[in-house]
């Protein structure tokens, strides 16, 4: 069977609020990786230093990355209309299904979830994440949570959960129609831009994180002028790894 196996990086866990900031995928060919994508993008926001810690990118790194905008097609071109698989994939393909959705693109695929296969088929006791399912097949992608090497760690549980329990239940293992509901954001208007600028010009010391108004959403916007007005601190953020069960 030929699949794409893929994985996202991103500055958090919420598909609203957070950004892509890496996408790996791999094309595999009965069980071989046959064609590689891999793109680091500037999500034109600070990196949590919790992230810089799981992943070793940076925020210089991050600032040197491509524009979504422009990766979107190239992965498209890549991916086809080959069915994905990853690693908790529902929570990969979401941020997909968005930055399509935000770009007027369709975006629809079939998916195999490596999580839901191994929850079948393993013992209860042993935990599911990528990095414990890694080691107990005794995987070695090398990086551990860098897309590429994540997207190839599942595509390798894949097929070694598949050559060894294929049999009991062929269904689990067939690519099955991915249904995620997400809504458009809405862009920065024009009158936000406006005051935006205007406060950033008045209250320079109101904000010390980087930022790019032609990227914001109208809700994001909304919250920074806001914030701008009010000086209020950037809510602490609390992010984890984002492949545990």
């Amino acid at each position: 069977m030929t699949y794409l196996a893929i994985d996202l990086e991103m500055t958090g866990l919420n598909v609203k609020t957070d950004r892509i900031l890496e996408i790996g995928a791999l094309r595999m060919d009965d069980g071989k990786a046959t064609g590689e994508f891999s793109a680091l993008i500037n999500p034109h926001r600070k990196i949590p230093d919790a992230i810089t810690q799981l992943t070793g990118i940076t925020q210089e790194m991050a600032e040197a990355g491509e524009e979504l905008k422009t990766v979107l097609p190239r992965f498209l071109e890549f991916a086809g209309d080959l069915p994905l698989l990853g690693h908790n994939l529902s929570f990969d393909y979401s941020f997909l299904k968005q930055a399509f959705v935000n770009a007027k693109e369709p975006f629809e695929r079939t998916g195999i979830d490596t999580l839901k296969i191994a929850r079948k088929f393993l013992p209860q006791e042993q935990k599911k994440s990528l990095t414990e399912l890694r080691s107990f097949f005794g995987i070695d992608t090398g990086t551990v949570h860098r897309a590429v090497s994540d997207a190839y760690a599942a595509a390798l549980v894949y097929e070694r959960l598949l050559s060894e329990h294929e049999t009991e239940d062929p269904e689990i293992f067939a690519p099955k129609p991915m249904h995620i509901n997400i809504k458009k954001q809405q862009p920065i208007t024009i009158p936000q831009k406006e005051q935006l600028t205007r406060l950033l010009s008045e209250y320079p010391d109101r904000l010390t994180e980087p930022i790019s108004i032609e990227t914001l959403t109208r809700s994001e916007a909304s919250k920074l002028i806001e914030r701008l007005l009010h000086h209020h601190k950037p809510n602490d953020r609390i992010c984890c790894p984002k492949k545990q069960e």
